[in-house]
């Protein structure tokens, strides 16, 4: 008698073990196909890239100045990683179209003008002024909170 009530009573562990587990299987697999699961990984994966990332200044003007010696250079593809990562494949055929029309120089003399005009603990404002002292272009540069870098986000 007191077997069958072992043997009854392991049974239905058992049972309750694999019901869970089954539940859980499948809870696990419906959160891995989730849109929520497939956005935190691509959240970590930016992160990592951020946080991997060695281009920028660790001053706004540092990061304006490696930004203008690049461009000096002509080196359009490392300029371009001066810009917050959304943005640099975007700035790298901009920059690659100005030196092919032979832009670059004013650019560069534009850039050299700029002024800070405001300053926070992450964004830096640089505005290009006219001879007027009237406001014609605007830099904006951002602080990559991940590791301290400061990249371009809007010129």
């Amino acid at each position: 008698m007191i077997r069958n009530v072992i043997k009854f009573t392991s049974l239905g562990i058992l049972f309750v073990a694999l019901a869970s587990a089954i539940i859980y299987g499948i809870g696990y697999w419906k959160y891995q196909n989730s849109p929520e699961y497939r956005a935190e990984q691509n959240l970590k994966k930016l992160e990592k890239k951020y946080a991997e990332d060695p281009y920028g200044g660790e001053t706004p003007e540092e990061t304006l100045r490696l930004f203008i010696d690049a461009l000096k250079k002509g080196d359009t593809d490392l300029a371009a990683k001066y810009f917050i990562l959304d943005k640099q494949e975007e700035w790298q055929e901009d920059l690659a179209k100005l030196q092919e029309k032979n832009l670059l120089d004013e650019t560069i003399l534009d850039l050299e003008k700029v002024k800070l005009s405001k300053k926070t603990e992450e964004t830096a404002f640089f505005t290009l002024a006219d001879e007027n002292n009237i406001a014609i272009s605007q830099l904006i540069i951002d602080k990559n909170l991940i590791n301290n870098k400061w990249k371009i986000s809007e010129f």
